[in-house]
């Protein structure tokens, strides 16, 4: 029996952004050692990772979903930042500001997912849109200031929020993430 599909919740960036980040990383390859970057469509701010989720827990969970309630949201990214070592840091990505109303709806999702027994996250939240993953050989030459100085675009714009996806993964595709369902904020 195949392992049950894993998903997780998040925002989708607007596509006028995602061009941008996607000449981002153009601009930042020839300067980092990254086996892994994002497809451009598959941009997001993930709110909480599932992984694997079985059918009957899938319905309860968008049926939950649909009962979210909050305001539009906007969202401010703030420029490139990296998770891991500074020399060899596993993950870069567009940082999104940790403002109080992205962090309380959050707290919403996860009282619902807490409401399911899905298992509860580890790691402290950081909003991001991750642009690339998996260091390669070598270490980090450039500090992130210096990075950031090799975009031309824009290195902070805001965008606004009006539903929350639930998405799924298809590690074995190009574009990885699929929207399996939109949920509007009211």
């Amino acid at each position: 029996m195949p392992d049950d599909p894993h998903y997780f919740i998040g925002f989708s960036v607007p596509q006028e952004y995602k061009e941008f980040l996607v000449k981002w990383q153009e601009a930042l390859k020839p300067f980092v050692d990254y086996h892994k970057w994002v497809h451009g469509d598959d941009f997001h701010v993930t709110l909480r990772f599932l992984g694997a989720v079985k059918p009957k827990t899938l319905h309860q969970l968008k049926r939950l979903l649909s009962t979210l309630k909050s305001a539009p949201l906007e969202l401010q990214m703030n420029g490139l930042n990296f998770f891991g070592k500074e020399e060899q840091p596993r993950v870069m990505y567009a940082e999104i500001e940790r403002d109080q109303e992205v962090l309380d709806f959050k707290r919403g999702v996860d009282e619902l997912l807490d409401s399911l027994g899905v298992e509860e996250e580890k790691r402290p939240y950081r909003p991001h849109i991750t642009l690339a993953k998996k260091w390669g050989k070598g270490k980090l030459h450039l500090s992130k200031e210096a990075l950031e100085n090799k975009l031309d675009d824009p290195k902070s714009f805001s965008f606004d929020v009006r539903h929350v996806n639930l998405y799924r993964v298809h590690p074995d595709r190009e574009k990885k993430y699929e929207v399996i369902e939109s949920f509007d904020l009211k």
